[in-house]
């Protein structure tokens, strides 16, 4: 008796689909595996790698925002040095040759506050015109030394803050970036115990398959035969 040949014909091997995913790890190596959640994980990988580049912006400005805290320690220093040469200097029983040497020593000191305050990242100045000019003492006086370390200690709670903002913003991109990564391999990844196993029952499949169809074939083979009478 002959076999239903449509039934064996039209069987589908999903071997290779298999075999793909133990290869790649991958559930979804393409759009025809599986359209929409193709799509999703398009999306996914397109907004982990926003967040990513996010992060590191962040974490750029940090690098900027360490290297002017750095700068303005260093102007910090030597505002403080200026200070105490400059209450010196006022003492009356110092002769005019010892106070010229202070003077001079607070203009080395002052142009360490003007290099500093020209410091750079990246080619770019981490400290603004404005607050580099105000953090310069206009003169070897108390008063001006003064008015120059406030204005440096408002520029270096402002800097301070700036980092502290870029801070948690770069932990929430990367914290945006692991979510997405996560639900992308949730969607994309293949179950690898799963995948074994259907590659093993397909591969049973295909064998069976294959001595069904060799076995319509002998019997079409005998038919055939014996139609025309041959033995």
């Amino acid at each position: 008796m002959s076999m239903n040949v449509a039934g064996v014909s039209s069987y589908h091997s999903n071997t290779g689909k298999w075999m793909k995913q133990l290869i790649s790890g991958k559930k979804i190596n393409s759009a025809a595996d599986d359209a929409a959640g193709s799509a999703i994980a398009q999306k996914l990988k397109s907004a982990a790698t926003s967040a990513n580049v996010s992060a590191s912006n962040y974490n750029s400005q940090i690098l900027k925002s360490n290297v002017a805290d750095g700068a303005m320690s260093g102007m910090n220093s030597y505002l403080s040095d200026m200070t105490s040469k400059s209450v010196q200097a006022s003492n009356d029983t110092l002769t005019g040759s010892d106070k010229s040497t202070i003077y001079d020593h607070m203009n080395v000191l002052s142009k360490g506050v003007s290099s500093l305050s020209n410091t750079t990242y990246n080619e770019q100045n981490v400290i603004s015109q404005d607050v580099a000019s105000s953090a310069t003492p206009s003169g070897f006086d108390l008063s001006s030394i003064e008015s120059a370390t406030d204005s440096l200690y408002s520029a270096m709670a402002a800097n301070g803050a700036a980092s502290n903002a870029a801070s948690h913003a770069a932990n929430i991109a990367s914290i945006s970036e692991i979510n997405q990564a996560a639900a992308l391999s949730r969607i994309e990844d293949a179950d690898m115990a799963a995948a074994s196993v259907g590659l093993n029952t397909s591969k049973t499949l295909d064998q069976v398959n294959n001595a069904m169809l060799k076995k319509q074939m002998e019997d079409q083979e005998e038919d055939n035969k014996r139609l025309l009478g041959v033995s």
